[in-house]
């Protein structure tokens, strides 16, 4: 899950997670962790990436008065959650789905202005070649994987040469 203050231009940015190796919010209180680093006061967007009840709610409960939570991950139980605190506290809560052209368009735009940098988002990248192997590092997490890559560089550069 991340969280920031500021949701153009994020900071800070608090990133929490599950494996401990990386994250390790199992042995802290993820929402009193955020409130400590936020003065009190709360995250001004989170994007809940889990999709787990647990996380959902904490992702509520991190957010300040008025702020924005993004549901980006798809749970694959009904959850309840706390409505009451979204409610009392004016948080705004949106589903969001990553996938598409325009996504894509906006994403490589803010990379191409430096505004974003993809590689805090992905831990390892493969050629096409290997795509067996990305697709078991990210299926069983191995070396601590977050997000795989698979790139076809070869394609990208004859792509290149017949755009000059």
């Amino acid at each position: 899950m991340l969280a920031g203050t500021d949701c153009n231009r994020a900071s800070p940015v608090i990133l929490t997670g599950s494996h401990s190796r990386r994250l390790n919010i199992n042995h802290e209180d993820a929402v009193e962790v955020v409130k400590q680093l936020t003065g009190g006061v709360g995250a001004d967007y989170a994007v809940e990436c889990a999709g787990s009840e647990a996380t959902i709610n904490q992702a509520i409960h991190m957010a300040n008065r008025g702020g924005k939570v993004s549901l980006a991950a798809f749970p694959h139980d009904p959850v309840t959650i706390d409505l009451a605190h979204l409610v009392k506290n004016n948080v705004y809560a949106y589903g969001i789905r990553g996938e598409g052209r325009s996504a894509t368009r906006r994403a490589m735009a803010l990379m191409a202005e430096k505004r974003f940098d993809a590689t805090k988002i992905y831990t390892h990248t493969f050629a096409l070649t290997d795509l067996p192997t990305a697709l078991r590092y990210a299926r069983e997490r191995i070396d601590d994987a977050i997000e795989v890559v698979v790139s076809n560089r070869e394609a990208d550069t004859i792509a290149d040469a017949a755009a000059e």
